[in-house]
């Protein structure tokens, strides 16, 4: 029993430890981009801390395996800046991190790993773990072929004696983060009641039904940064003078958003939008983008397309018009990608499950075919129960903070508009989910919830 408490301490304590890491890494890839600290959020540092981390283990793969000797030596430099920056943090700030941490360190230790665990994302990571870069590895096993950024974060987790069991730990920590987020739009004072009411529904949403991190994957991480993107875009329109705060973390949310899952390429479609209105505002669009913030935009996509790349051959998997088929002899078969391209598609559109598949594959997908199945065996298990919880959520906020909804947001024309853009564009979204894979988890909580 003792014995039982002291290692739950240690984890306890490494898991602190590695979160400080990660502030520590947001503190230093922010001042790099020239961010102002003013008040700023602990979980916003811990994203930005994501993305340098993600662009780091990018870079020592080709060098290093992600070994217990460099994921150490990686962890200390973040708890390094952490400490260098500390007379940055707001004290209040921190205990609430550590508060949070306290009450749902229990999800990290009872939750089991997700289904797809075994299959890929152990092997991907714990190869990370274990090898410099490799070419053609998607050729060896499916798992190989699809890239996420949320499997080298897994690997920088491998540690002596802990292995591979903290693998689940970047899942924790984005959740960790995104609450930090949205709560302090909630209490703080004199924040837009717009902002409050949209960071009160999702902090109710999050901590109902997307706390059990065995269902995360490489795929709800991706939908919590979902809601801060389009949190940060309801500040962007709610901003009477241009703001490269915010601008600078929208444009880090995306690709950030874009290394996690290929599927969130799509909300690279609001960059127009909001270029529109930067050239609208006549706001030197240099002054945020300057050298040292495209430079790391670029290096950190290029990255991406090159990871892509060495597994499959496919700058982009499993797009067949960006792959390079037969070319060399690592590199994966056109026919071969479509022939996986259709079992994503089949199986997203519910005409395959581990105990059952359709007869007839092409028919299914054929126009709408696969409509009236994907109801009966999808639409009325997890999209019905999912619609269910947010009408509760929406009805009880609705009764909850009725004078608020009618006096201070209805009679305002900024507030309708701004609701607007939103429910178009996360209508399309929905429309995009809904004909290329209609599952919730690849993309669909969050624009359906908003």
């Amino acid at each position: 029993m003792l014995i039982n408490i002291f290692d739950t301490l240690i984890i306890f304590l490494i898991v602190n430890l590695i979160t400080f890491s990660y502030i520590g890494y947001g503190f230093f890839i922010l001042k790099i981009f020239n961010y102002q600290f003013s008040n700023l959020n602990l979980g916003y540092i811990g994203i930005a801390g994501c993305f340098l981390l993600i662009l780091l283990s990018y870079i020592t793969i080709f060098a290093f395996p992600h070994n217990s000797l460099h994921n150490i030596i990686v962890i200390s430099f973040g708890i390094l800046f952490f400490l260098i920056n500390y007379n940055f943090l707001d004290g209040k700030k921190l205990r609430q991190l550590t508060i949070f941490i306290l009450l749902t360190f229990s999800f990290l230790l009872i939750s089991k790993t997700h289904d797809d665990f075994s299959y890929y994302h152990l092997p991907y990571a714990l190869n990370l773990s274990e090898n410099k870069i490799q070419f053609g590895l998607g050729n060896l096993n499916l798992a190989f072929r699809h890239h996420s950024s949320i499997l080298f974060l897994n690997s920088l987790t491998y540690l002596p004696v802990i292995k591979y069991h903290l693998f689940n730990l970047p899942n924790y920590l984005i959740y960790i983060f995104v609450n930090l987020v949205l709560l302090e739009e909630v209490i703080k004072k004199n924040n837009h009641h717009y902002l409050k009411i949209f960071s009160l529904f999702f902090l109710i949403l999050i901590n109902t039904k997307l706390t059990r991190l065995s269902e995360y994957g490489t795929d709800i991480a991706g939908q919590l940064i979902l809601v801060i993107l389009f949190l940060n875009l309801v500040k962007f329109f709610l901003n009477k003078k241009m703001n490269n705060n915010n601008l600078l973390l929208i444009f880090l949310l995306l690709f950030l958003l874009t290394s996690f899952k290929v599927y969130f390429i799509i909300y690279f479609s609001l960059f127009p939008i909001v270029l529109y209105f930067i050239l609208k505002s006549n706001n030197n669009i240099f002054a945020t983008f300057n050298f040292k913030v495209s430079l790391f935009f670029s290096v950190f996509i290029i990255l991406i397309l090159a990871h892509n790349f060495l597994s499959t051959g496919c700058l982009v998997y499993p797009i067949k018009s960006t792959c390079l088929g037969s070319f060399y002899d690592w590199t994966i078969l056109h026919s071969e990608i479509e022939r996986l391209k259709t079992w994503l598609n089949l199986w997203s559109k519910a005409g395959a499950t581990p105990k059952f598949k359709v007869d007839n594959v092409d028919h299914y997908l054929t126009g709408l075919n696969w409509v009236s199945n994907w109801i009966d065996r999808y639409f009325f298990t997890k999209v019905s129960d999912y619609l269910l919880i947010l009408f509760v959520i929406t009805t009880t906020l609705v009764l909850s903070f009725k004078n608020l909804f009618t006096i201070k947001i209805n009679l305002k024309k900024k507030f309708k508009r701004i609701s607007l853009f939103l429910i178009i564009f996360s209508f399309a979204f929905v429309v995009f989910w809904f004909f290329n894979h209609p599952s919730l988890r690849y993309g669909g909580y969050i624009p359906i919830a908003i």
